[in-house]
């Protein structure tokens, strides 16, 4: 038993020893586990640690090394959501810079670390301390309010900070979704071991990245002072090659536009650009300029239009740049503002063009390509250019006017300096042609008087200097010139002046000077005389061929000439004295019988002085009144009884007594004295006859009163004569007034307003002298004429004269048949008395009847006749 017992017992101490060893063999078996296992551990933490000091070598990247830790961090425990955050501590600012995850968005920059108030990678960065979060520890965080929900929940949370001299830069975050993935205290530690190596890493690079990021921005902002400096002077050079445009006046208008296109699309895109000019008066826009890519025919695209609702005409009325997109254009045109834009239309761009704050036009660029896109800025510089492009259009402008208007008064200058030549050569000819005007006669071509006067002055001093120098002065009148220009008028005594002057010159020498000093009066200067006799032979010759009739308008004209000659003598000492000889001379020729020569001696001055003395006296006589009328009856022939009276000048002078009218009034009427004697005769006769009908009551006659020609050129003449027939109280129609044919061939109109003026006054108008200038019969009919009074030329022994019968005649038939009476002058004995009577011619008068008679004998043969 007790071998059984003892068995028993080593057998279980066998068993116990067995158990003993077995139980260290399972200590030393744990032992050697947790060997391996920290082994394995201090591998891994220096495999980590291997890829962390040579990541941190090798990355200069700051992405790829927060990628390249990820990889290193996923080799060592499954990292398949895992994220770095970056914690600004002087902003509070967080920024997910690293983030990769199966559930999650990443959040998107810098986020303010209220905003993650109570996530876990707060808690983290507040704590400062590792954090495996499982989800029984969530469950109390959450439950003591501790944190809160932020994005997918995750089966484990693994966080830890990132340090630098304690203080947190960041978090490393690694999480599971998985049921299977699970983390350890062992996975906290390893991933805490591995940040402390990843700050001094991330720390150097982000210092790096600092210096590169300052590099790079400091490098862009130098770039962009390059670009911004370059673009400045680029800038400023194309707004210097604007303004050089304007100076160069050599190139065309198109052509300066082409240069300030191409010199604005240096500065933008202006592929498709044209400028408009705008025209307030007329609210038109002109394309002065245009390209277009996508116009076929810019003539007709661009053509000038009224203002309208398009885009151009949006910036004029704005007078602002206007920069629209396609869809903006669009905008307008449905709110009716702009008209539907093109559909190729990408991008429109315009500015004012506008100088001391006038719009000019506009300056538009446009783009029909989505690569080519304007905005602000290029709107803001394409606005700064236009300010230069609008002075440079002005400027261009004004020298463009300025050119035109150089070229226009160039041209001006040159028209006017031909002008000016033939000007100068037409001053030049019409100084000649006034120079051989103001010496020589317009009608004749001769020389005129002023040209004599100086010839004949220098032949006076040629004599003086030479004594045996001998000439001549002929003055010569022609005769009865009157008589041809009253008759056939002032045409055909011109042409017979003509004549006459051709052959004057025919008729003396070369050297000799043929004048015509005015009228009739014709001088000749005949110089170098060997005798007398030449000058005697040349007026012989002139006196025979002015003896034959001339032929003008198919009619023969006679006249004749009077000359009177001087020869020089050392008297004269100028030419008027020796032409005033010459022509003293010619009228003694003319008193002599004319159609003869005379020449000058003393007895001749002594007559001119004789009728200066006369013009003297004639003078004083109208003033002091002494001319008066003689009154000469008018009869009635049929009946002889007194109807009027004539009334004649005489001259009754204090100096020379009584003046008969043949010794005054040719002299009168040469120096026109005698307007003034007919004037007195007029006013005198009216009170004459005013008191015959006062005194003797004989209020059937009337005063006819003879008025020089020349009184009816003057259209004063009706108020002169009403004048006087007020102060006198004459009535008009006891008034006639006789004139003679010549005052009906000068001066017509005036004659003829006078005329009827008198004649609707009352005051009955007598042709006088009718019959001697055939040439006024024409003028009967125009001039209101009541009374023919007939030459005595053809009264005085009518009865003997077969044709003065037939003249007489035809003129009492003539002023019958235009209701117009005749009065025959000159009857001197009853045989005429009773042929004009026979012929009907009313009334008469004539030393017959009775002769000019003073004012009281006239009175007594009123009373006889009254008897």
């Amino acid at each position: 038993m007790k071998s059984d017992n003892q068995q028993c017992n080593t057998a279980q101490t066998t068993e116990e020893l067995i158990l003993a060893k077995d139980a260290i063999i399972t200590d030393l078996s744990d032992d050697v586990d947790l060997l391996e296992r920290k082994n394995a551990d201090l591998q891994e933490r220096y495999t980590a640690l291997f890829k962390l000091n040579r990541l941190s070598q090798e990355c200069n990247d700051l992405d790829t090394f927060y990628s390249q830790v990820h990889s290193t961090i996923a080799s060592l425990m499954t990292a398949e959501n895992f994220f770095i955050v970056l914690y600004d501590q002087t902003f509070d600012t967080i920024e997910f810079v690293y983030y990769i995850d199966e559930k999650d968005e990443k959040p998107e920059g810098i986020i303010d670390h209220q905003d993650l108030d109570g996530s876990f990678t707060n808690l983290v960065i507040e704590s400062k301390q590792p954090l495996l979060l499982t989800p029984e520890l969530e469950q109390q965080l959450f439950d003591n309010y501790k944190i809160k929900q932020f994005g997918t929940r995750s089966t484990d949370w693994l966080g830890v900070p990132l340090l630098q001299n304690g203080l947190v830069i960041g978090t490393i975050t690694i999480q599971s979704y998985d049921e299977k993935i699970r983390y350890t205290e062992s996975d906290l530690h390893l991933l805490t071991f591995a940040a402390q190596h990843i700050v001094g890493a991330m720390i150097r690079l982000q210092d790096q990245q600092r210096l590169k990021n300052a590099v790079n921005a400091r490098t862009k902002e130098l770039m962009a002072q390059i670009r911004e400096r370059e673009k400045s002077e680029l800038l400023q050079e194309s707004l210097y090659r604007i303004s050089e445009l304007t100076t160069n006046i050599e190139i065309d208008i198109d052509t300066f536009y082409s240069m300030v296109h191409n010199i604005i699309g240096q500065l933008i895109n202006a592929k498709n650009f044209f400028i408009a000019k705008y025209e307030k008066d007329n609210n038109m826009l002109h394309f002065s300029y245009c390209v277009d890519e996508n116009s076929t025919d810019l003539d007709k695209d661009f053509k000038p239009r009224k203002l309208s609702n398009r885009y151009s005409e949006l910036v004029i009325s704005r007078r602002e740049t206007v920069l629209l997109s396609y869809q903006e254009m669009m905008s307008l045109h449905l709110e009716g503002e702009t008209v539907k834009p093109q559909d190729d239309i990408h991008s429109w761009l315009g500015v004012p063009l506008i100088y001391s704050g006038k719009l000019l036009g506009v300056m538009v660029l446009q783009s029909y390509h989505h690569k080519t896109t304007y905005n602000q800025q290029d709107a803001e510089l394409l606005n700064f250019v236009s300010n230069h492009v609008s002075a440079a259009i002005k400027r261009r402008e004004l020298a463009d006017f300025e050119r035109r208007s150089h070229e226009l008064l160039e041209q001006q200058v040159k028209l006017r300096t031909i002008a000016l030549e033939d000007e100068i050569n037409h001053r030049k000819q019409a100084e000649t042609l006034l120079k051989h005007a103001a010496a020589h006669d317009s009608l004749t071509g001769l020389a005129n008087r002023t040209l004599f006067i100086d010839l004949l002055n220098h032949a006076i001093a040629c004599a003086k200097r030479k004594p045996d120098f001998s000439f001549a002065v002929l003055f010569l009148d022609l005769d009865r010139f009157k008589v041809v220009n009253d008759s056939l008028g002032h045409h055909a005594g011109d042409i017979l002046l003509k004549i006459i002057a051709r052959e004057l010159e025919r008729i003396v020498r070369s050297k000799d000077t043929v004048a015509r000093l005015g009228g009739d009066e014709f001088v000749i200067l005949i110089e170098d005389l060997d005798s007398n006799d030449e000058a005697f032979e040349v007026a012989k010759r002139i006196t025979e061929f002015l003896q034959e009739p001339f032929t003008i308008d198919n009619q023969l004209v006679y006249t004749g000439t009077s000359i009177g000659i001087s020869f020089n003598n050392t008297r004269y000492t100028d030419a008027n004295t020796m032409l005033r000889d010459a022509d003293t001379a010619m009228y003694h020729a003319k008193d002599n019988g004319r159609g003869r020569y005379e020449v000058f001696d003393a007895s001749m001055h002594q007559k001119v002085q004789n009728a200066l003395s006369l013009e003297a006296d004639i003078r004083e006589a109208i003033a002091w009144q002494e001319f008066i009328p003689y009154f000469q009856p008018i009869i009635q022939l049929d009946t002889l009884e007194l109807t009027g009276f004539e009334a004649l000048a005489r001259w009754q002078s204090n100096k020379r007594g009584f003046v008969y009218p043949n010794d005054f009034i040719p002299l009168a009427e040469d120096t026109n004295l005698i307007q003034a004697i007919d004037m007195q005769i007029i006013e005198k006769s009216c009170q004459q006859l005013k008191y015959w009908q006062n005194e003797l009551g004989h209020h059937d006659i009337y005063i006819s009163c003879n008025l020089f020609a020349k009184q009816f050129f003057s259209t004063s003449l009706p108020k002169r004569i009403e004048k006087i027939l007020a102060k006198t109280g004459l009535a008009p129609h006891h008034l006639r007034v006789e004139l003679t044919e010549r005052a009906l061939l000068e001066n017509a109109d005036i004659v003829h307003i006078n005329m009827q003026a008198l004649k609707d006054m009352g005051v009955k108008i007598l042709l006088d002298d009718f019959g001697t200038g055939y040439s006024s019969l024409g003028y009967l009919h125009r001039f209101p004429i009541d009374v023919l009074k007939i030459d005595r030329s053809f009264i005085n022994n009518v009865h003997e004269h077969e044709n003065h019968r037939a003249i007489i005649r035809t003129i009492v038939d003539l002023a019958n048949n235009l209701q117009m009476s005749t009065v025959g002058e000159g009857i001197e004995n009853l045989a005429d008395a009773q042929l004009l009577q026979q012929m009907n011619c009313k009334y008469g008068q004539g030393y017959y009847f009775a002769k000019p008679m003073s004012p009281q004998h006239a009175a007594d043969y009123i009373i006889n006749k009254l008897k």
